[in-house]
């Protein structure tokens, strides 16, 4: 069944439902992404592929950065919409695991 169904007369979605599929899709995409980085490659393929060590501190600390953008990305897209408070909500309980997350990364880079 498609996302955006016709309307009972059969005219397009609206507006609002064409931006809210928007602003739900692109960020699911880029979390996806970078779950797919943090949890998959860098645990798993990395080291078969004899790429880890030194290496997946960056990785790592990349993925977050990019984390962290995607937050940000969302905050700006959902500002005028009532998902505002709760984004900010609980963007301010992910940020400080994913600085802490960052934090550690580095300090296991530099000992390497």
């Amino acid at each position: 069944m498609s996302q955006m169904q016709l309307s009972k007369d059969n005219s397009a979605p609206s507006k609002d439902v064409v931006m809210g599929t928007a602003a739900v899709g692109v960020p699911i995409v880029l979390t996806a992404i970078r779950c797919t980085l943090l949890y998959i490659l860098v645990p798993f393929v990395l080291p078969v592929v004899g790429i880890s060590g030194a290496f997946s501190p960056i990785v790592n600390i990349l993925a977050s950065l990019f984390g962290i953008g995607v937050i940000l990305y969302n905050i700006k897209h959902l500002w005028h919409s009532s998902w505002r408070g709760r984004y900010l909500l609980l963007s301010s309980f992910i940020i400080p695991f994913i600085l802490i997350s960052m934090y550690f990364d580095y300090i296991a880079y530099v000992a390497t």
